[in-house]
C-alpha cells in the first residue's frame, strides 16, 4: 500500500526509500539469511527540510531493524522526500 509521504507517522514502518536501495537490502538480506521484514524501518522524526525551486522537502529518520543490525550500533537512516511523493507502507 502506497501513501503520501506527507501522511506518514512517527511509529509507522515503511520500505525503504529508492529501489535500488531496497533491491541492495534484499540482495544483504538473502546474504545474511534474513526475513524479509529486515527491510522494514521504523519512522523516528520527521521534519520539515529546506525548501527549493521545487517545493517543500520532509525529512525523515528511521531505525533499521534489530536483525539487520545483527548485535551491532545502530545508527539513524536519514533520507528526505516530496510530501506529495507516494510511499510504500509495510
Amino acid at each position: 500500500m502506497k501513501v503520501r509521504a506527507e501522511t506518514l507517522k512517527i511509529g509507522e514502518k515503511i520500505l525503504p526509500p529508492a529501489r535500488e536501495v531496497q533491491l541492495w537490502m534484499r540482495r544483504a538480506c538473502q546474504e545474511k539469511n534474513l526475513p524479509e521484514s529486515a527491510l522494514h524501518l521504523t519512522i523516528t522524526g520527521i521534519e520539515e527540510g529546506s525548501p527549493d525551486k521545487n517545493g517543500r522537502w520532509l525529512i525523515f529518520t528511521t531505525e533499521q531493524t534489530p536483525e539487520w543490525h545483527g548485535g551491532t550500533k545502530p545508527f539513524p537512516f536519514r533520507f528526505k522526500a516530496r510530501p506529495e511523493t507516494p510511499w510504500p507502507k509495510v
